[in-house]
């Protein structure tokens, strides 16, 4: 059976990475910051590595987009299998809104009417299936003993305890709307909530033992933005210059109690720096 959950190591270090939606160089970026670490070294995408910008977008490429990119998705999924085989147990992906798409949940339509039908034209039969049993093996939150969890979206769902992650669907949502799945428990709020309230959060860390929330979903300019001690929204690549990129790196070993101990180069590091 395949768990929503996945429990990371207590040592090493984690690279974290959100929202790389088709952008095959940033991607490839990550990859190789992964491959330069200790061979301990573990690597996290907050899910949404799929589903770029349209061919006319690529043509008239707006400035709130950030660094234009080619929508390069079917070639990321298959660098990510590649990657995963590779280094096994260390190179992970959390399901995304987008990713869910595939697999029974609101059809995204950022660039296209139906993200999920373009991209599975566009990748054919063989590659599809393979794109769907990952989506429907992706773990949806992550945890590690120092305290961090990792998600999609910001932790505003409800939780009891890590069971509540081994009960979710992810079919049957293909056409409810968005502020009806929203409401959906666990799943709604965990792929596609933009904020959490203070107490949200912590009632959300309570639950799986954690401290600090890592997250992507939301777009930020400046790269990360820290929200009450709890809370950290970081946006590695989708619509930022490459100048404002950010990832996370963090020591397993180390326990982070709030967010305000993560550090400018130190845990915050710039995808371009």
């Amino acid at each position: 059976m395949t768990s929503r959950l996945l429990r990371l190591p207590a040592s090493g270090r984690l690279l974290v990475a959100t929202d790389i939606q088709g952008n095959l160089r940033d991607f490839r970026r990550m990859l190789e910051l992964f491959e330069e670490s200790p061979s301990d070294n573990v690597l996290v995408f907050t899910g949404d590595l799929i589903h770029g910008p349209d061919e006319e977008t690529e043509r008239q490429w707006p400035d709130y987009l950030g660094t234009p990119y080619k929508d390069e998705s079917p070639e990321v999924v298959r660098q990510f299998l590649e990657a995963r085989d590779r280094y096994p147990g260390r190179v992970h992906c959390l399901l995304g809104n987008h990713e869910h798409a595939h697999v029974g949940g609101p059809r995204t339509a950022k660039f296209h009417m139906d993200e999920a039908q373009v991209l599975e034209e566009r990748m054919g039969p063989g590659p599809t299936a393979a794109l769907r049993t990952l989506v429907n093996q992706l773990p949806v939150i992550a945890v590690a003993p120092n305290g961090a969890v990792l998600l999609h979206a910001a932790p505003a769902a409800r939780l009891s305890g890590p069971k509540d992650l081994e009960n979710i669907k992810l079919e049957g949502y293909a056409y409810m709307g968005i502020d009806e799945f929203f409401h959906v428990p666990v799943l709604g709020a965990t792929l596609w909530s933009r904020m959490a309230s203070a107490e949200q959060a912590r009632a959300f860390l309570s639950a799986l033992g954690g401290s600090i929330a890592i997250y992507g979903h939301d777009v930020v300019r400046e790269g990360y933005e820290r929200v009450g001690d709890e809370q950290l929204c970081v946006s590695t690549s989708f619509a930022l210059l490459d100048k404002d990129k950010v990832y996370v790196e963090l020591d397993l070993a180390h326990t982070y109690s709030t967010v305000h101990e993560l550090r400018d180069g130190v845990e915050l590091k710039k995808l371009y720096g």
